[in-house]
């Protein structure tokens, strides 16, 4: 057999793609795009189930239904001549897949590290202790349950969950995942503040952890996203920083960059993947302090990104790098890294970033951040420009956008106090 005539063959494993917001919409186009069979799972409708590059199957949600969503996957495998490649793109598909990974593999293919190499990424205080121990650059954290141990030179710290998600058969997780989101970074400048906040929280108080906090807004973070083989070593890796995110101190990206990291956390991000025998696409998070200029690792998400859709725009498709090497069509020898510079490839989320930054940047308490509209097309200038949601070749998830962002307006409009 030739080795175009193989290629061909593995290009028939389908790609199920687990969770369809503007991380799955990504993995699809760039897969769909090179004539991989993709399908779109998801709970219910979201910008990627519209993609012309899939076919949309409604299934459970893990976060409130993991058994049933595993057994949905039970009953989906035998139809499929070739495995599918399962590609987790949110924390409890990625667990739900990964502790079932033994019985899923009968009829897929997983990409996804181990169930306890997942637990130890998404469960906070659990990661920081281990990495602490390894000498890797985290900060100090405590159980909120001993926060009269947090001493005086910690301050100002953090209380944060510690978890959003996870894989959970409870109908009451998707409130206490909204409830996490919201008080997911909660500065605490003094004794004082961290005393008032375990007054106000005393009834869930195990549910947090407390943590030096990095200063600086989001546009502080760096991103190191990377795909690692079966063996633990990264074979691409792509590194970028954040724009802005919403809301500005903690939010999820709304513009980012690539982005020339200092090499030394490329060192600890390879390290890591080896030392806990990571396997699959993860982002590896890092925030530069903007006074002291310390850089630490703040958490590792075991699977794709927001805005891992820059990654083929700059010449490393961590998507496709997983499928290949998944699928039996192999990877050139050595580690693929992104070859674009600073600034040369931007991404940004079009229906949401203008509005952050003409209106909601101010009135969320951050005026620095707030832009003409002129300001804020310059600020997106770069050799290439990634729209997340728009595309030439698939424009229903543009579509969709618009229309999901028009119905938030209303509503928020609607809800607003009358004077």
């Amino acid at each position: 057999m030739t080795a175009p005539q193989e290629s061909m063959m593995t290009m028939n494993h389908p790609a199920f793609v687990l969770n369809c917001h503007f991380n799955g919409l990504s993995i699809i186009r760039d897969l769909g795009r090179r004539g991989v069979p993709v399908y779109a799972l998801d709970a219910r409708k979201s910008v990627g189930t519209v993609s012309r590059y899939a076919q949309f199957r409604r299934c459970p949600n893990p976060l409130v239904s993991n058994d049933q969503f595993i057994d949905f996957l039970m009953e989906m495998g035998p139809k499929f001549e070739w495995r599918p490649v399962l590609i987790p793109t949110m924390d409890q598909w990625a667990m739900a897949i990964a502790h079932a990974k033994d019985q899923l593999e009968k009829y897929y293919i997983c990409c996804v590290a181990d169930p306890e190499v997942i637990d130890l990424c998404i469960y906070k205080q659990r990661f920081y202790e281990w990495a602490l121990e390894r000498g890797y650059p985290v900060p100090r954290s405590w159980k909120a349950t001993d926060w009269q141990q947090v001493p005086d030179d910690a301050y100002p710290v953090a209380a944060k969950p510690e978890f959003r998600v996870s894989a959970t058969n409870r109908s009451d997780a998707f409130q206490r995942s909204l409830n996490y989101t919201e008080q997911r970074l909660r500065p605490l400048l003094s004794p004082i503040d961290l005393a008032a906040f375990v007054e106000r929280h005393e009834g869930y108080l195990s549910d947090f952890l407390i943590q030096e906090y990095v200063r600086g807004l989001s546009d502080q973070m760096l991103t190191i996203g990377v795909y690692a083989d079966r063996r633990h070593e990264v074979r691409g890796l792509f590194t970028g920083r954040k724009i802005r995110g919403f809301p500005p101190d903690v939010g999820d990206c709304m513009a980012g960059e690539s982005y020339e990291v200092p090499e030394e956390l490329i060192d600890i991000t390879q390290s890591i993947c080896r030392d806990i025998g990571y396997h699959g696409i993860a982002e590896f998070e890092f925030k530069r302090d903007c006074e002291s200029g310390e850089i630490k690792l703040l958490e590792i998400n075991p699977r794709t990104w927001s805005w891992v859709g820059i990654t083929p725009a700059c010449g490393v498709s961590l998507g496709w790098m997983a499928y290949q090497d998944l699928s039996g069509m192999g990877l050139p020898t050595g580690c693929q890294r992104s070859h674009a510079k600073t600034g040369e490839v931007k991404w940004v989320r079009i229906t949401e970033d203008p509005l952050n930054c003409l209106r909601f940047n101010r009135s969320a308490g951050y005026p620095q951040w707030h832009h003409t509209l002129r300001s804020w097309w310059h600020s997106l200038e770069a050799d290439r420009l990634v729209v997340a949601e728009f595309a030439k070749d698939d424009i229903a998830p543009g579509i969709w956008s618009v229309r999901q962002k028009i119905r938030e307006l209303n509503l928020r409009r609607k809800s607003s106090p009358k004077l």
